[in-house]
């Protein structure tokens, strides 16, 4: 059973975690917002294409919707992905370029935790996965 806990500044308007991504040559480390009204993983188009992936390796074009709008997301395999003590391989994300306002351009959606407990406390300002 994993069971790791990340601490995340509460003066911050976003939960933001440390993820490294493993690609076929490097070890990378990124920090993502968690999103816990994203259903699917995110990651900014360009940055996608930074750490390796082509538009060739989409495995498939679908819709998204947002608050806003409906719009097309690009869905990849991302072969390991680790934050707050959970891996998971073969990880599908989506892709599409992110409002340049957030100030962010990866988010952690709740594919992410599927089938784990999620506990974001806020009086220790940590987030638990176990």
């Amino acid at each position: 059973m994993i069971a790791s806990a990340v601490a995340f500044n509460k003066k911050s308007s976003l939960i933001v975690v440390p993820v490294t991504i493993k690609t076929k040559d490097d070890t990378l480390e990124y920090k993502f917002a968690v999103d816990t009204g994203a259903t699917v993983t995110m990651i900014d188009i360009d940055l996608l294409s930074d750490i390796g992936y082509k538009k060739s390796d989409c495995i498939q074009t679908i819709r998204t919707v947002t608050a806003s709008k409906s719009e097309t997301a690009y869905e990849f395999q991302i072969d390991n992905i680790r934050a707050i003590g959970l891996t998971r391989r073969n990880f599908k994300v989506i892709s599409r370029s992110l409002p340049v306002g957030l100030g962010i351009d990866r988010l952690l959606g709740l594919n992410f935790f599927k089938n784990r407990e999620l506990t974001i406390d806020f009086k220790l300002s940590e987030i638990r996965i176990k």
